[in-house]
């Protein structure tokens, strides 16, 4: 799995671009929270989609992030 707690930094300072799909850095940026959340949802399978392109290469759609994100408002959950 990508490492994506290589270097933490503060969400907000990251570029969230609309095109493409996202790396662990942008989700984090997206979601406001660190990128060591992400790598937890991703390792654990706890229900944030991602897209695996090889054996430690994993991206976010960010249609499907943004689906997600609105599923757990409706449900009112806590990742």
């Amino acid at each position: 799995m990508n490492d994506c707690n290589k270097q933490e930094r503060r969400p907000g300072l990251v570029a969230v671009p609309e095109g493409g799909l996202w790396e662990c850095e942008q989700v984090a940026a997206f979601l406001n929270v660190s990128k060591s959340w992400v790598w937890k949802q991703v390792r654990e399978n706890l229900g944030l989609p991602y897209v695996m392109l090889g054996a430690r290469n994993y991206r976010f759609d960010p249609a499907q992030v943004r689906a997600w994100v609105q599923a757990k408002s409706k449900t009112g959950q806590v990742g």
